[in-house]
């Protein structure tokens, strides 16, 4: 990781208070990004993905509302990379969230520790290259 970069700004969308401040931490500690907002519901999410131009989402499976709000991350910025958390472990759900556009899908009782990690792998590969990259 080039730590002479900046940090990658992120996006979280989880409508429960405690796991926002879980993800937070997590993000935080990575020092290769930092949290630029929050959102417990789509209609701030959207707005804040708008204003800030995230280079990654940390997304609810599930929240309510939100049925369209992963396919109009992609549309606005297809090198957004989304990192999906949900409660359910199945291979199905994962592929469900992949095949409608996310990067990643992690459950969140056993895979919450992974955010950190693609965090930093994402930081490294953006600062890598000389300017204005993107998503691979």
């Amino acid at each position: 990781m080039n730590d002479t970069a900046p940090p990658l700004p992120v996006l979280l969308v989880d409508d429960s208070g405690p796991v926002r401040q879980r993800i937070r931490s997590l993000v935080e500690e990575t020092q290769a990004a930092t949290v630029i907002g929050e959102a417990a519901i789509a209609g701030t999410a959207l707005a804040l993905f708008q204003a800030h131009a995230p280079a990654a989402v940390i997304l609810e499976l599930g929240l309510a509302g939100a049925s369209g709000l992963l396919a109009e991350i992609k549309r606005l910025s297809p090198a957004c990379v989304v990192i999906m958390l949900g409660s359910s472990e199945s291979t199905e759900c994962r592929d469900f969230c992949l095949r409608r556009g996310a990067d990643h899908y992690f459950s969140k009782h056993k895979e919450f520790e992974r955010v950190p990690e693609v965090l930093r792998e994402l930081h490294s590969t953006r600062t890598d290259r000389p300017s204005g990259g993107t998503k691979p």
